[in-house]
């Protein structure tokens, strides 16, 4: 069963779904360099958590491999627009909640700000359920390239190929 819900908001769509999808083989050992403006998007994202009271995230390189696929796909399409819900959830290979925020500003702090202000993107990020998060991020033109992909499972997996140590 797969339930998909979409808000249309100023910076993009907001996509949470919810579900079951067959699992696939995790790349599990891999070696991952986040990005400084991953990490910094991450801080601010338990921070946001933090000061409601949720659990912080663990930064998960597995979803962060599927949220740098997506800003790629974006960045070469020149447009902001979400994964579609069944290619996300043959990405991540073992979830039961997917949330995926999209953005693109000048920077980490403004586009946090944005998400934020935005009541379906803040759901997201504060969604309670959310144990993981991955980020992607490229920066073009000035502007910060984002995607974050959440979910609730423990080693949510991948099938899309991670470094080797």
């Amino acid at each position: 069963m797969r339930t998909s819900f979409r808000f249309t908001v100023g910076i993009g769509i907001t996509v949470l779904l919810a579900g079951v999808f067959p699992s696939g083989p995790a790349q599990a050992g891999s070696c991952w360099d986040y990005k400084p403006a991953e990490r910094r998007m991450a801080k601010k994202i338990n921070g946001a958590r933090n000061r409601v009271g949720d659990r912080r995230l663990r930064l998960d390189p597995q979803l962060s491999r599927v949220a740098r696929k997506h800003t790629r796909e974006m960045l070469n399409r020149r447009v902001l627009y979400h994964t579609p819900s069944d290619v996300l959830g043959r990405r991540v290979t073992r979830w039961r909640s997917l949330g995926e925020n999209i953005g693109a500003a000048g920077g980490v702090k403004r586009l946090h700000r944005l998400f934020m202000n935005s009541p379906t993107h803040r759901a997201i990020t504060l969604t309670n359920s959310f144990r993981h998060m991955g980020i992607g991020t490229k920066r073009r033109g000035g502007r910060l390239w984002t995607t974050v992909v959440f979910e609730s499972r423990r080693d949510p997996g991948t099938r899309l190929s991670m470094p080797s140590c």
